[in-house]
């Protein structure tokens, strides 16, 4: 059952995700929220979503969700390099985050988490954070690395939640979780990250300023990547976002299970967009309401026989 979570000053109001009329009385974070979960049955039916955000400038909070736990892919090397720059120099971990935000470079990751220890190492970070719903299972990309002290949750693939997420790049903002050097350089290279399209997702429909601001990861396992897409289909867009007032909000999108990939992409892409419009207060923004009034893009439909279309970033 999808259950929502909500904190500190939220409202009961009711609304939905459609662009707002000017002079209509604002929505609460939580019923945006609530309408985003709502209009992600439709735009993507299949998709099996988590969402979780919260307004940095006034603590207001509001998840769907949050607590269940999605395959991670790559959004959780934001975890493993901030916990290689809580024990080691910049000079070292540079050379290897660079190449993990700017390519999402697997082997380079596996490196960053033998500099933090290991997997079992990073599972300590992760519980140090009070992160409960997170864990790292396997990498196996150089070599061979397995975790004893993960719950596998999710069996032998890797874990996050969305709020465990947002409580982490909340922490990561208020300069809770590093030094103030370390912490620039993070968020720095998450600048790196694709901004629009397969890889940025989170940034294609915001505005242009915005879009070029933006900090954030991306994680894909798309149609085809792991032998089970009744498992996988994985859709994950994890950041902050500048607001035009210098505000900022943490945001995890979760997506996975989808059986059509250009339908989960566009509501992921949505969703991002209408979060943005309310906390900007922009009711100008289109956030692709002709697209989603249509029901989002059109079915992929394959011949007989015909290859699936590679959806992976490369």
């Amino acid at each position: 059952m999808r259950t929502v979570l909500l904190w500190a000053g939220l409202l009961a109001m009711g609304g939905c995700a459609t662009k707002p009329e000017p002079g209509t009385p604002r929505e609460s974070l939580k019923a945006v929220v609530e309408s985003l979960a709502g209009e992600a049955t439709r735009l993507s039916p299949g998709t099996d979503l988590s969402l979780a955000v919260v307004d940095l400038r006034t603590g207001e909070t509001a998840s769907v969700s949050g607590l269940e736990p999605h395959i991670s892919a790559s959004s959780a090397k934001v975890f493993w390099v901030a916990a290689a720059l809580g024990q080691r120099d910049l000079a070292t971990v540079a050379p290897l985050a660079e190449k993990v935000f700017r390519t999402s470079d697997n082997e380079a990751s596996g490196e960053v988490i033998d500099l933090v220890g290991g997997p079992d190492a990073i599972n300590v970070y992760l519980r140090g954070l009070g992160l409960e719903h997170t864990a790292l299972t396997k990498w196996n990309y150089g070599r061979e690395r397995w975790a004893t002290n993960s719950p596998r949750v999710m069996g032998r693939d890797n874990y996050f939640c969305a709020d465990d997420m947002v409580s982490f790049l909340a922490r990561l903002e208020r300069r809770e979780l590093l030094e103030p050097e370390p912490t620039a350089r993070l968020l720095k290279w998450m600048e790196w990250t694709p901004r629009e399209g397969c890889g940025g997702w989170l940034g294609t429909r915001l505005p242009a300023g915005a879009r070029a601001s933006l900090q954030h990861k991306g994680g894909w396992l798309p149609p085809g990547c792991c032998g089970d897409d009744e498992r996988y289909n994985v859709l994950n867009e994890v950041g902050l976002v500048t607001l035009p007032d210098g505000g900022r909000y943490a945001v995890a999108i979760l997506a996975s299970r989808g059986p059509d990939w250009p339908k989960q992409a566009f509501f992921v892409e949505r969703a991002s967009c209408v979060l943005y419009r309310h906390l900007a207060k922009d009711a100008s923004l289109d956030c692709g309401e002709a697209l989603a009034r249509a029901g989002g893009p059109a079915p992929v439909v394959l011949e007989p026989g015909a290859p699936a279309p590679n959806y992976d970033c490369e």
